[in-house]
Parts: C-alpha cells; structure tokens; sequence
C-alpha cells in the first residue's frame, strides 16, 4: 500500500515487510510540532479518530517513562493504550514502543505491539513528521493494517494539521 499526500489530505503512507510509514508535513515550527506530539494538553486535542476524545493522557517524557492513554467512543466505550519511550531527543525524535492497555496500564494482547520512530525535520518553518512503526513479523503488521490503524493514524495526523492550521495549538 502506498498513498500520496494528495490521497490523504497530505499524509503519504507506504507499507514495507514488517512496517508502515507515514509521513506529513506540518505549517509550524518543529518545536511545536514535538510539543503537540509529547504534552498531554495537546495530545487530549488530537490524538483520537474523529468522532473518538482522548479523556485521560499521562505522559512520563524520559527514557523507560510511560505514555498511558484512553481513547472514547462516542457510544462511551474506553479504550487504552501504553507506550514505554527509549529514546527521546528533542525536538528531532523520539522512539517508544505501543501496545494496547487497561485502565491500569498493564500491557493486553489485543494488538502486537509495535516500535514507533518519530522523526521531527525543521524545513522552511515547517514541520516534516515521519513516522515508522515497526513489528516483528510482517503477519503482525498486516494484523494491525486490517484493524485499520492507518486509516485512523491518518485522521489523527490530519486533525492534527487542522488544528496548526486554526492556530489553535501555538506555542
């Protein structure tokens, strides 16, 4: 699968063996750009696909600290996420790993966990975000893609850019 930006109202996405990357360009400063992708105020905006909110987000910025999350359905269901970071640079990257949570944020089975490589790449007072989200097999990528994960990462990166757009996340 490979997507140009224009597809996807500028989100380009290609499929590899065991990863997909997504990539988008922002109209803000890569420091912004890092600080809507690390801050919970921010995060709660965007994180979720439209019609979903992201009602608790607690972020621990460190190596070895954890990003918990929920993500609400409209019909009120909860859904949580875990995410342990290894690397952080700021404002060029940061890599963590993801997997699906409980309240709690004990790691569930209900989806493989993943390695995510954000890179953050100042161009012009713009933001070009690349994201790479790797899996140890390629049947766990393909798990992941049938569940939709780049449809909904899609929305959440073009949310994202409408809120830069508005000026509603500014430094």
């Amino acid at each position: 699968m490979t997507t140009s930006p224009s597809e996807n109202n500028g989100v380009a996405t290609r499929v590899e063996e065991k990863e997909f990357i997504m990539e988008r360009i922002f109209n803000a400063p890569r420091e912004l750009v890092f600080d809507a992708y690390t801050q919970p105020e921010h995060l709660k905006r965007w994180w979720a696909p439209l019609p979903y909110t992201v009602p608790t987000c607690r972020i621990d910025l460190r190596p070895g600290g954890v990003w918990h999350y929920s993500m609400r359905s409209p019909q009120g269901e909860e859904h949580w996420a875990r995410s342990v970071y290894r690397e952080i640079v700021r404002p060029e990257r940061l890599v963590y790993t993801s997997t699906f949570a409980d309240e709690h944020g004990n790691p569930t089975d209900d989806i493989p966990e993943q390695l995510n490589t954000v890179t953050f790449e100042p161009l012009d007072g713009k933001t070009k975000l690349t994201i790479r989200v790797g899996f140890d097999t390629a049947e766990n990528l393909q798990l992941t893609l049938k569940m939709g994960m780049v449809e909904g990462m899609t929305m959440t990166m073009n949310h994202l850019g409408e809120l830069f757009e508005k000026g509603e996340i500014s430094a």
